[in-house]
């Protein structure tokens, strides 16, 4: 499997910078999905209103905190094909003020 990342995820980190290890966590979900693919990594959810675009959102659980899943990252990738992976945002819960707020920046991301 090939993983790439969206150009403005280094903005995410950025955001993220209060956390511990954004950027191990994602690196550590990384080499698991790409060993695992799509049906056999946990935590894999379709993103819906995408239309036929191949949109999901992931749990990543984060390295180095005492915290479940429920408060962990979230990665949004779209599949460019069965081998092939683009990780479009990255995120934690109340980093974006709204659901809404995160659909637009996935959209917005998507177009470029």
């Amino acid at each position: 499997m090939e993983i790439c990342r969206h150009e403005e995820l280094e903005g995410d980190f950025k955001r993220l910078k209060r956390f511990s290890a954004p950027q191990e966590s994602l690196e550590a979900w990384e080499r698991f999905f790409a060993l695992k693919g799509l049906r056999e990594t946990p935590g894999i959810d379709h993103f819906p209103g995408f239309g036929e675009r191949k949109i999901y959102k992931a749990r990543v659980v984060p390295l180095g905190e005492n915290r479940g899943k429920s408060k962990g990252y979230r990665a949004i990738f779209e599949m460019l094909t069965d081998d092939q992976c683009k990780i479009v945002v990255f995120s934690r819960h109340g980093i974006y003020h709204s659901e809404g707020d995160l659909i637009q920046t996935i959209r917005s991301r998507l177009a470029t």
